[in-house]
């Protein structure tokens, strides 16, 4: 199992695509038209596709996540005209989380004899284009996903299918676990959220103090501990793999703070909220984290465990 003492482990099955995606939208949408009376318009050249077009696999499900930029050049022309009009359509984002597309149409001339081409453009040629975005996810999938599987120790582990493009169940019932979509200058990646409960046969001061006296907490992570408990202090905790910032302390109520693991995107921080109820002879403690990366949730969730509470537990009773 990965940890946070050996986070090279953290590795999750993701496949980069987009060079496939470069090649897939050359091949789709060059030659796409429309023809309306004696009006028509065509793709000439994908001229450009940048950002990123990732597959991933989260409990055996396929998870397409892109987010790119398009940049296409046209033609139209209209019967009986001696030249045509060309043009270029950037489309500034075509990503797994929308189905409404702009498109900023620009046109070698300006003349009052082009503007009816470019309206033609605008309104019959890029929806011709649109419904070529609408088949890209299972595309996506099917050209890419056959051959990966999550790498397990049993016997029966065997490589993850692409679902049918009839079948798009699967792919909402993902959507709806994230919690959030993470756009950076690097990246695109979902997030999702993790509650955990645990309880402690210790007060909860006592319990608060485990959490965040450094002196405490150096016993239980067997590690040194960088930072004190102060509201906007930074701490960092197993030889700084996690780092983050006190946003919130109520002794013995509440922690509140920033936190990652260093393996995460660049910049990148979940929100952590711990709540502590003091029972007649223990504490409960409840925590609520958002943000997490959605290949981190299992391996984060089994480590809260392993490395928190059940340390906690070992270290003091």
């Amino acid at each position: 199992m990965a940890d946070w003492r050996n986070v090279g482990n953290w590795h999750w099955k993701e496949r980069n695509c987009l060079e496939w995606a470069k090649k897939y939208f050359d091949d789709k949408l060059v030659g796409t038209s429309a023809t309306v009376g004696e009006f028509s318009a065509e793709v000439t050249s994908v001229d450009s596709v940048t950002g990123d077009v990732d597959l991933n696999i989260r409990k055996g499900r396929l998870i397409a996540i892109y987010d790119v930029e398009i940049k296409l050049s046209w033609t139209a022309a209209r019967g009986g005209s001696e030249e045509a009009l060309t043009g270029t359509i950037t489309i500034p984002e075509v990503a797994h989380d929308t189905d409404s597309y702009v498109y900023d149409i620009s046109a070698s001339k300006s003349t009052k004899d082009a503007l009816p081409l470019k309206d033609f453009v605008r309104q019959k040629l890029t929806p011709e284009i649109g419904k070529k975005f609408e088949v890209f996810t299972e595309d996506l999938k099917q050209a890419n996903g056959t051959d990966m599987y999550i790498p397990g120790n049993g016997p029966n582990d065997a490589p993850a299918s692409a679902p049918a493009a009839s079948a798009p169940r699967q792919e909402r019932s993902v959507v709806e676990s994230d919690v959030g979509v993470v756009k950076t200058a690097n990246t695109t990646f979902s997030t999702v959220g993790i509650t955990q409960s645990a309880e402690f046969v210790c007060s909860a001061s006592d319990l608060y103090a485990t959490l965040t006296d450094p002196n405490r907490v150096a016993i239980w992570t067997r590690a040194p501990v960088d930072g004190k408990p102060a509201e906007g202090e930074t701490f960092k905790l197993f030889s700084g793999h996690i780092e983050g910032k006190y946003t919130k302390l109520v002794p013995g109520k509440a922690i509140e703070q920033t936190w990652r693991v260093a393996t995460w995107p660049a910049g990148h921080y979940s929100t952590v909220k711990m709540q502590l109820e003091q029972l007649s002879s223990s504490t409960k403690l409840s925590l609520k984290q958002t943000g997490v990366p959605f290949n981190e949730e299992d391996a984060t969730k089994a480590n809260w465990d392993r490395y928190y509470w059940n340390s906690i537990k070992g270290t003091f009773g």
